[in-house]
């Protein structure tokens, strides 16, 4: 077992490692145990949250595991098909604070107001903007965290591409998408936290694939991307989440530590 990555990381065929690349179920919950969740939100968490967070939120394309100390999510979770992805809406660029969170602990569009850090999406609005409102509530700030222009522009806008790219040649992804905070970390506005990484989890349930990145909170470019693939288990380990709760235990193991 390996992993190839082509030039044009695009290119997924081999940028994925395969725990099984001979399966045919075509039952996205396979491997799930008979215990499930009861926060299901449309089907972005089929595998199960990847861990008790504040407060949940379900929105049309995604789901949310936010965090109120911090005033960001510590998780975002949504399902890919090339069906709901495509269905083009222009771009709002409407960013709104979240109304269904408490407001002592909700981010606002002040807190960014000249912090140097864009408004970076979870959940990408390219790829979550299977309606209308889908579209404007990728523009929710309970999507949002404070990143780095020279990350949110560049090496995590061609990872959000990547990911596009890789549901239209796959048929059906899963993603959970997050924070990480160790070492220092600053704030901006009212005391919303600045993440030292981001990470990505991207697992194809059909064929029993995955890859996951870990990324500095710093300026990345796109030739730099395959230097930060990383284990599930070491996002897990570090983050203290687990992100195939519902997994079938062999699965999961098999899965996480193939790297």
């Amino acid at each position: 077992m390996h992993i190839l990555f082509l030039d044009d990381l695009g290119k997924c065929g081999g940028a994925f490692a395969t725990v099984n690349s001979s399966s045919t179920n075509s039952d996205p919950a396979h491997g799930l145990s008979e215990s499930q969740p009861t926060f299901k939100c449309n089907g972005h968490v089929a595998f199960g949250i990847p861990g008790p967070e504040d407060q949940l939120l379900c929105r049309e394309a995604y789901a949310v595991g936010y965090d109120y100390d911090k005033k960001i999510p510590a998780w975002v979770a949504y399902r890919l098909t090339p069906d709901s992805m495509n269905k083009k809406f222009k771009r709002s660029n409407k960013f709104k604070q979240d109304t269904s969170i408490p407001i002592q602990y909700r981010s606002t569009l002040s807190d960014y107001r000249g912090s140097g850090y864009d408004r970076g999406h979870m959940a990408a609005s390219a790829a979550v903007d299977s309606s209308y409102i889908a579209m404007l509530e990728s523009f929710l700030l309970s999507n949002m965290v404070p990143q780095l222009p020279g990350l949110n522009r560049q090496g995590w806008r061609y990872l959000e591409s990547y990911i596009r790219e890789w549901t239209n040649e796959r048929g059906k992804l899963y993603v959970v998408t997050g924070v990480l905070f160790e070492g220092d970390h600053g704030t901006i506005g009212n005391g919303v936290y600045v993440p030292t990484h981001f990470y990505k989890v991207v697992c194809d349930s059909v064929r029993q694939d995955v890859i996951s990145f870990l990324l500095p909170h710093r300026n990345i470019s796109k030739s730099e991307i395959p230097a930060f693939i990383v284990s599930v288990d070491e996002i897990e380990r570090r983050t203290g989440l687990d992100f195939n709760r519902l997994l079938d235990d062999v699965i999961e193991d098999d899965v996480e530590v193939m790297w």
